[in-house]
C-alpha cells in the first residue's frame, strides 16, 4: 500500500477519533443504558493501542484495540481505526466487513455515516474494487460535499483509470475547499490539463490538443511538459517558427529546466538555418548559471557532432566538477576521446578529475515517497504525487569523507 494511504487512513481514522469524541456527550443513552466514554478512552488497552498506532507497531495497536472494545462494543471510532488497520495489514476484506457492519447501525448521524463510508471506499480501493470504490467516494460527497479527502481519493481513481477529465472537474472543487490554502493546487490542474491535452493529441485531434496545453500554461506556468507538447504541435502543425517560440518561452520562464527544450531548440534551430542561436542559447544558459552541467553538456554535443571535438571536450570537463556522477557526461566524453584517438594527455585531464568521483544510475528521486528513477516523471508511479521529482547529486567521495571526520571531530 503506497506510504500516504496509509498516512491518510491513520490520519483519518484519528481525526475521525477526535471529531465524534468531542461531538459525542460525555454520557451517550443508548439502548435504554447511560454509556461513559471517558471511562472507555480511559482504559489502558485504548491508550496503548493509540501509543502503538503511533509507533507503527500495527500488530500491537491492533490487539490492544480490540482489547478496549471488549469493555464497550460500540465504540464507533475505535472500530474504524481498526478497520483501517486490516486494510494497512492487507486483510481488506476483515477491513471491509468491519466497516460494512458499522453502516448497519441505526443512530449513525450523518457526518459518521460519510466517515465509515469514506474508510470503505479506501477499503475498496486498496483492494482493487475500482467501481465500488466510485460509487463509495460518491455516497460520501452526497452525505458531505465539501469532504475533502473523499474528493482528493476519487480524483486518485480517475487518474489511475486515464479519465483526466473526471480527475480535473474533481480537483476543481478541491481548488474551491482549499481557497488558495494549497500552493500547489494550481500546478496540479495545470498537470491534470496538459493531461488531457496529450490524450487529444494521441486521439489526432490537434487543435484541442494544443488548446488544452495553452490552458495547462494558463493555469500553471510551471507546467513544464505542458510547453514541450504545445511546441510538439506546432511543429506537427508546420509552425516551427511557433514551436520554437514556445520552448523559449519555457527556458525564459524556468530557466531551471530548459534542458527538457534544449534537443528540440537544437533541431528547430538547425532546420531554420540558425545553428548558431543554440551556441548562443547555451552560453546564456551557462553564464545565468555557472554549475548548470546540462546546459555545458548540450553545447559539447553539438559541438562535436560540429566536428569541434577539442573544444567539447573542454566544455565536457568544464560541466564534469559540477555533476560528477551523470552517467551522460562520461559517455559523451568517452565519445569525443575516440574521435581525439584517445589522446593520452586528455585522458590523463579526465582521469585526474574523476580519481574521487561516486557512480550511480538513478539520479532522481521522488520528494514524498523516495522512489528513483532514471528520469524524471511528472507524476510519481508510486505515491501517484505530481511534480514531486527531484535531481539527487551525491557528493565526490573525498567530500563525504572529509565532512565524516568533521562529523567526528
Amino acid at each position: 500500500m503506497p506510504t500516504e494511504l496509509y498516512l491518510l487512513a491513520v490520519l483519518v481514522a484519528l481525526l475521525v477519533g477526535l471529531a465524534v469524541g468531542k461531538a459525542w456527550e460525555r454520557y451517550k443513552l443508548r439502548d435504554g443504558r447511560w454509556i461513559d466514554r471517558r471511562r472507555l478512552r480511559e482504559t489502558p488497552h485504548y491508550m496503548l493501542g493509540l501509543n502503538f498506532l503511533v509507533d507503527n507497531q500495527v500488530d500491537q495497536a491492533i490487539e490492544e484495540l480490540t482489547q478496549a472494545t471488549s469493555t464497550d462494543t460500540d465504540a464507533l471510532e475505535i472500530q474504524m481505526i481498526l478497520g483501517n488497520l486490516y486494510r494497512e495489514k492487507g486483510q481488506v476484506g476483515r477491513a471491509i466487513n468491519v466497516h460494512q457492519a458499522l453502516l448497519q447501525r441505526p443512530d449513525l448521524t450523518k457526518l459518521e455515516q460519510a466517515y465509515v463510508l469514506l474508510c470503505l471506499g479506501l477499503d475498496f480501493r486498496h483492494g482493487g474494487f475500482v467501481d465500488r470504490a466510485l460509487e463509495t467516494f460518491h455516497e460520501v460527497l452526497r452525505l458531505d460535499p465539501r469532504n475533502r479527502y473523499a474528493l482528493v481519493n476519487l480524483q486518485k481513481l480517475y487518474e489511475e483509470q486515464h479519465q483526466w477529465t473526471e480527475a480535473l472537474r474533481v480537483r476543481e472543487q478541491v481548488a474551491k475547499i482549499d481557497a488558495g490554502r494549497a500552493p500547489d493546487e494550481q500546478q496540479i490542474l495545470g498537470f491534470l490539463r496538459n493531461e488531457i491535452g496529450m490524450a487529444h493529441q494521441r486521439a489526432g485531434n490537434v487543435a484541442a490538443a494544443a488548446r488544452a496545453f495553452g490552458d495547462a500554461i494558463d493555469a500553471d506556468a510551471r507546467t513544464v511538459p505542458a510547453y514541450l507538447n504545445l511546441g510538439d504541435v506546432r511543429e506537427q502543425q508546420g509552425d516551427l517558427a511557433g514551436a520554437v517560440q514556445v520552448w523559449e518561452r519555457l527556458i525564459g520562464a524556468l530557466p531551471e529546466h530548459a534542458h527538457f527544450a534544449l534537443e528540440r531548440l537544437e533541431r528547430a534551430y538547425r532546420r531554420l538555418g540558425a545553428p548558431h542561436r543554440f551556441v548562443e542559447l547555451c552560453r546564456r544558459l551557462t553564464d545565468r548559471d555557472p554549475q548548470g552541467w546540462r546546459a555545458r553538456l548540450a553545447l559539447a554535443r553539438h559541438l562535436a557532432a560540429a566536428g569541434q571535438h577539442q573544444v567539447a571536450f573542454d566544455h565536457l570537463l568544464d560541466a564534469l566538477p559540477h555533476h560528477p556522477h551523470a552517467l551522460a557526461i562520461h559517455q559523451e566524453i568517452w565519445e569525443v576521446l575516440a574521435s581525439l584517438d584517445f589522446d593520452a594527455a586528455l585522458i590523463r585531464r579526465y582521469v585526474e578529475l574523476m580519481r574521487e568521483a561516486v557512480f550511480y544510475l538513478d539520479p532522481h528521486v521522488c520528494r514524498r515517497c523516495r522512489y528513483r528513477s532514471t528520469e524524471p516523471l511528472w507524476q510519481c508511479p508510486q505515491c501517484h504525487e505530481w511534480n514531486t521529482f527531484v535531481e539527487e547529486r551525491i557528493a565526490p567521495a573525498k567530500d563525504a569523507a572529509a565532512q565524516a571526520v568533521d562529523a567526528h571531530s
